[in-house]
């Protein structure tokens, strides 16, 4: 069964998002957040579940009665990621910043023989990770993701970058993904995957997760145990318009550990993600882009 996000129908006429995304990218950041405004607006108005959504998770993150503008603020954040993702992988950046923290943690793990295990989140943007191929240009990137998920905006935006999108690894459709995840790691490559959002019939484990147990996919974390790669976390923070601040940290490898105790060590791995996931989704809760309840079990 397709957990809630999945059920959720892609917001937009594919044809509109694509006209204004091409506008934005012509008429630059500046005025394209302009024009971002009424559309924004447009989407908060007709899109009542994920309002709800961003109520609840906000209520929990803050501790605190939200309001409508705190709703609003969350929204206004989200489209701002997502426009400057086709900034992003269109290499217009001109203007944007990223600041970087922990660089010297990828380098250490990128120059161990092998390679890297990047696990980001729905927290942020994880396009900003492209600012590694500026800094380290020798080694591959190669992104895991759901081609199926959203659809036409992923197809648009892949159509900016034909060479991240060659780069791309489909775990919805492509067989013998998973071996060729793996062949890539044992290449030196640097594998970028998320972390924080199950699929479908995918094998989960719970963990705490601000103050309730929420579900994880231990796929990752697998890879991680399998390879013996190191493991890094990637957060890309929107700070304000066109800002972001970059950080990576080193997450233990979970050792390889005989079968009855492989689920203890995975489960630990997980419950380490989460935990610094929900310290950065208290820094910056403006940044959570998991619109929907997900405390939910199925």
């Amino acid at each position: 069964m397709k957990p809630a996000w999945q059920h959720r129908p892609e917001a937009g006429n594919a044809k509109a998002m694509r006209l204004f995304a091409r506008t934005a990218l012509a008429v630059g950041p500046r005025l394209g957040r302009l024009i971002l405004v009424p559309v924004s607006l447009y989407f908060f108005m007709v899109r009542a579940e994920e309002r709800r959504a961003s109520r609840a998770f906000l209520e929990r993150v803050l501790q605190r009665r939200v309001t409508l503008r705190d709703v609003w603020h969350h929204f206004w954040t989200f489209s701002q990621v997502i426009l400057d993702r086709a900034f992003i992988l269109s290499d217009q950046t001109s203007g944007m910043t990223f600041e970087t923290e922990g660089l010297n943690v990828l380098h250490d793990a990128l120059d161990e023989d092998g390679g890297c295990l990047m696990m980001g989140s729905h927290l942020g943007s994880f396009e900003a990770s492209r600012a590694i191929k500026e800094r380290r240009p020798d080694v591959a990137l190669r992104i895991v993701m759901d081609r199926t998920v959203n659809a036409s905006a992923t197809g648009f935006l892949e159509q900016l970058n034909p060479e991240l999108a060659a780069g791309v690894l489909d775990i919805s459709s492509e067989p013998g993904t998973v071996l060729k995840l793996l062949e890539a790691l044992r290449s030196g490559a640097l594998v970028a995957i998320l972390a924080d959002r199950p699929r479908g019939e995918e094998e989960v484990m719970e963990a705490e997760f601000l103050g309730e147990k929420a579900c994880f996919p231990t796929a990752p974390h697998q890879f991680a145990m399998l390879t013996e790669s190191p493991l890094i976390l990637f957060w890309g923070l929107h700070l304000r318009a066109g800002h972001y601040r970059i950080i990576f940290e080193r997450l233990e490898t979970p050792a390889k550990a005989r079968r009855g105790q492989r689920e203890a060590a995975l489960a630990t791995s997980v419950q380490r993600y989460a935990d610094r996931l929900a310290h950065y989704a208290r820094q910056s809760p403006y940044n959570w882009f998991n619109f929907y309840d997900y405390w939910r079990k199925d």
